[in-house]
């Protein structure tokens, strides 16, 4: 169990048709940036091409650059937000681990060089319990060993965990607890020297741990060193070749810990102890990360300065580049330290000689002649292998001292992404973030394009926050928080002369086009529509209007618009384009409510233009007409991760995209509430902010809580016709909604249900031959759905009658039913328990004074007058029914009035408790 078995994919297989595309209706192929706060890894092995290891929220991209070209490839395998990565010396196994559900560790060179994915081949879930914090990860050099530490819920201890990660066993090795005095852990990082590999060191908030792992033993051990007063540690390495380690700190301090001469003598696998040796007072800014490495020790601080010093903290070499930023991340290569150059040799066939002095070209260029000097007074040369460093800022550095070389790898990812739209024709992408930069790729090459800095008020609300293309493509408008509207030249990125125009004093929510592009319209926080007409090149106001809270907007035609709000209202808008008519610019048409309870989350016009899909946060499809605003159908939506949100469809095709709060659906057309009719991804580990398609590409595009970057997923809707072709036919694929499936009980009985509806006695006829058919009156179809468990309001009773008027027929056969009663009945949640019945009761205000009776003749008095009105007879009907007990004084003494219901002694009232039990 302890061999790692290679894989050894299906060769006729292309590099592009990747297996979990085909079972999959989206595959993630790109993402536009990455996580800064997450350190990267340097694992190139050459010095010709550039391998590195960086997170995009939940998903790893493997970057790899030889001079020429760029590839990035995406992998996804945690559920929650990545944290921390490390590698061993070889940097074949990556290790990664997010921020409390499990630990990976991913094979790079699996399957051949560089043609197939890196693949999980060990996942370790939820190490530290259920909710518990995983706070770092570290492999050690020569791959044995995996160490991860965390905290347990509700604990604020901490704790170190310890596999022997290729055996395979699920459980630890051995677990060790921290005190808690030291903090929060940091930073986990093994002793790279060669027999000191079962060697590590922990950096906590407020002190460090030194420890070991004792293989024959098989336990941890750890060792604190004597505090002396330092805090906010930052990270801890190990010097190689000597028995020191430097740590730095958050207020520019560097402290150097070596071993304690008393026990010098430890057995072999026991930690070594450590004692403090000095410290320095580096720089008044603060050092984040320190490395070791080729016999120099390297940091990297807020100022964005690189230093180097000798093993003895002596300064020998620093390098600062201009607007550098705080650096966060120092990765060296795999590869040994450089000696010297090759010899330019001459080419073949080349008759031309030399010019002069031939024997001097095939000469070694030694490093040390080209490489830098050091401060000290024999000015030794500093060399140094190859390093990437990262910053704050989102940008990542290839650096060589020893050749002077600079050089900027990857995409920069500043700040946290707050807009982005794709272009309507052309393969591009625009994004905007926190700083104002607004960014332009090519989708073709997956690269940028143009960026333009938009000069935003970062301390007054100034960031954009909605971004739409026009449908032409000539124009980008971007939505501020202060209300400013910027207009963008795509084509040449550029900002027009009358930028920015200020429109209102309030956040501007909502932008969106015209189809002929002639018109903007524009929503901000105030429920006020901004209406802004373009002549030639210049953008003006025309007009506005206040309506309600707007949750979505979508155009019916050029000029008249539809817009759907948490008022559970729909609302129809007109654009006056006749200058004759003494009428305004904009106004309101139609106002409809559409909705009893549930509140509308997104809409969507489908093809043709006469019907509108709204979705609610009842997980209800909605289908309504678009100009008289009936209700036609209702659909049941996906029901496990939220409303649907973003409506998109996919030109010319029959499916559209939207999402929930973390996953990506493909739903097929018509929709008629079929759970086979739609797949879905899981997209990102928080929330999912917004949606666009691109089908010049046949991908979507998202962002989410938080992101550097924009994901981009491929679509493929094979699989989603492959699981309709499997889902059955009739009831099948909705019998699978109800328990024990279309041959359970539940369905036996609803079906006994139908039949018996036909020979009760309101539909017996004397002594008249009854027939059984398999066909009800939709007269009774309200009250059938009732007894099989849909307690409808009256409100929900008519929109189901209008549905059922639109089949056109006075029957409906049992599948038909069946059909309307899973997409109409409630999506989540069962019948109300006895806590809903007393919380309900207890708001109304039909319980006495004490809270402990329920008083039915006020109780029939307020259900006549509150809601959807009852009448009183039927009320009371109902009540002597359930309640029998409680109006036998009243039988018997004629002349009580309905006020003795008020009083704690009359038998009017009944306990809460007996209450709520009998209507359950």
């Amino acid at each position: 169990m302890g061999e790692l078995v290679e894989y050894n994919p299906v060769e006729d297989v292309l590099h592009d048709d990747h297996i979990h595309h085909r079972c999959h209706p989206l595959h993630l192929s790109w993402v536009s940036g990455f996580n800064p706060r997450v350190s990267l890894l340097n694992v190139s092995i050459t010095r010709d091409r550039q391998e590195l290891v960086f997170a995009s929220g939940n998903a790893l991209l493997f970057y790899c650059y030889d001079g020429e070209r760029e590839q990035i490839t995406p992998v996804i395998g945690h559920k929650d937000v990545i944290n921390m990565m490390g590698c061993d010396d070889s940097g074949r196994f990556v290790v990664s681990s997010d921020c409390s559900y499990s630990i990976n560790v991913w094979d790079r060179q699996i399957g051949g060089e560089g043609n197939h994915h890196p693949i999980a081949i060990r996942t370790i879930f939820e190490p530290f319990k259920a909710a518990g914090d995983i706070r770092a990860v570290s492999l050690s050099h020569d791959g044995k060993y995996l160490l991860a530490g965390g905290s347990l819920p509700k604990e604020q201890s901490n704790q170190l965990k310890l596999w022997s990660w290729t055996v395979g066993n699920d459980f630890p090795d051995d677990t060790i607890t921290l005190p808690k005095r030291l903090g929060n852990i940091k930073r986990i990082h093994f002793c790279p020297d060669r027999g000191r590999h079962n060697q590590f060191v922990v950096t906590l908030a407020n002190g460090v741990v030194f420890g070991a792992w004792d293989s024959k033993e098989q336990k941890l051990s750890t060792q604190v060193p004597k505090r002396h007063g330092f805090q906010d540690y930052n990270e801890t390495v190990f010097v190689e070749r000597t028995d020191r380690a430097v740590s730095v700190t958050g207020a520019g301090m560097a402290v150097v810990w070596s071993n304690d001469r008393m026990f010098s003598d430890v057995p072999e696998g026991s930690v070594q102890r450590k004692e403090f040796l000095k410290f320095l007072h580096l720089k008044y800014a603060a050092i984040y990360v320190v490395r070791s490495c080729d016999g120099k020790i390297v940091t990297g601080d807020d100022d964005g300065e690189i230093r180097f010093y000798d093993n003895s903290m002596k300064i020998l070499y620093w390098i600062k580049h201009d607007d550098l930023g705080p650096i966060r991340t120092l990765s060296f290569e795999l590869v040994e330290t450089r000696k010297s150059k090759a010899p330019v040799e001459p080419i073949e066939d080349d008759d031309q000689r030399p010019k002069e002095e031939p024997s001097e070209r095939k000469q070694e260029v030694n490093i040390e002649d080209i490489a830098p000097k050091d401060v000290s007074f024999e000015k030794r040369p500093v060399i140094v292998r190859g390093f990437v460093l990262a910053t704050k800022s989102g940008r990542i550095l290839d650096n060589d001292i020893v050749y002077n070389k600079c050089q900027d790898l990857f995409l920069k990812s500043p700040s946290i992404i707050t807009a982005f739209d794709v272009h309507s024709a052309r393969s591009e992408l625009c994004t905007c973030d926190g700083n104002g930069r607004l960014v332009m790729y090519d989708l073709q090459t997956k690269s940028m394009k143009l960026a333009l800095e938009v000069p935003i008020q970062k301390t007054n609300r100034g960031r954009i926050t909605t971004l739409a293309y026009s449908p032409c493509g000539m124009f980008l408008a971007g939505g501020a928080e202060n209300g400013y509207l910027w207009m963008v030249v795509p084509n040449l990125s550029i900002l027009p002369a009358n930028n920015p125009l200020q429109i209102t004093n309030e956040k501007i929510r909502y932008v969106l086009f015209s189809e002929d592009s002639k018109y903007l319209i524009c929503v901000d926080k105030s429920n006020t529509i901004t209406l802004i007409h373009r002549e030639l090149d210049d953008w003006q106001v025309i007009g506005q209007c206040n309506t309600h809270h707007m949750v979505d907007l979508a155009f019916l035609c050029t000029t008249d618009f539809v817009s759907i709000s948490d008022d559970r209202h729909m609302v129809q808008y007109t654009i006056n384009t006749d200058e004759m008519m003494q009428l305004e610019v904009l106004s309101i048409v139609k106002r409809k409510r559409i909705d009893q309870s549930a509140l509308p989350t997104a809409l969507l016009v489908l093809p043709g233009g006469n019907q509108i899909l709204v979705a609610n946060d009842h997980l209800k499809f909605k289908i309504y007409h678009s100009r008289s605003f009936e209700i036609l159908h209702t659909f049941l939506a996906p029901f496990n991760d939220g409303p649907a949100r973003c409506l998109r469809q996919l030109p010319g095709e029959d499916f559209f995209l939207f999402i929930t709060n973390s996953n990506i659906y493909v739903h097929h057309l018509p929709i008629d509430g079929n759970p086979f009719k739609y797949l879905a991804l899981r997209g990102h580990p928080k929330r999912l902010k917004d949606l666009q398609v691109c089908w010049t590409v046949r991908s979507a595009f998202t962002f989410g809580e938080g992101d550097h970057a924009v994901s981009m997923w491929k679509i493929n809707t094979s699989p989603l016709l492959d699981n309709l072709k499997h889902a059955g036919t009739g009831l099948d694929p909705f019998c699978t909604l109800l328990p024990g499936g279309k041959r359970g009980c539940y369905v036996r009985e609803i079906l006994s249900l139908f039949f018996y509806n036909q020979i009760s006695p309101k539909n017996s006829d004397g002594d008249a031959e009854l027939t059984l058919r398999d066909a009800m009156s939709v007269q009774d179809v309200p009250n059938y759905m009732r007894s099989i468990g849909f307690h409808m309001s009256e409100y929900e009773e008519q929109n189901l009658c209008k549905e059922m008027e639109l089949t056109g027929t006075y029957f409906l056969t049992f599948e038909e039913v069946l059909r309307l009663f899973l997409n109409h009945r409630t999506a989540t949640g069962g019948p109300p328990t006895a806590d809903d019945i007393q919380t309900a009761v207890t708001s109304l205000g039909a319980t006495t004074s004490n809270g402990n009776n329920v008083d039915l003749v006020k109780l029939i008095t307020l259900l006549a007058s509150m809601g959807e009105p009852m009448e009183p007879k039927t009320t009371e009907a109902y009540c002597r029914v359930l309640f029998p007990t409680a109006f036998e004084a009243n039988e018997q003494d004629e002349s009580t009035s309905p006020e003795c219901g008020r009083g704690e002694d009359c038998t009017n009232c009944i306990n809460i408790d007996e209450f709520a039990d009998r209507l359950c």
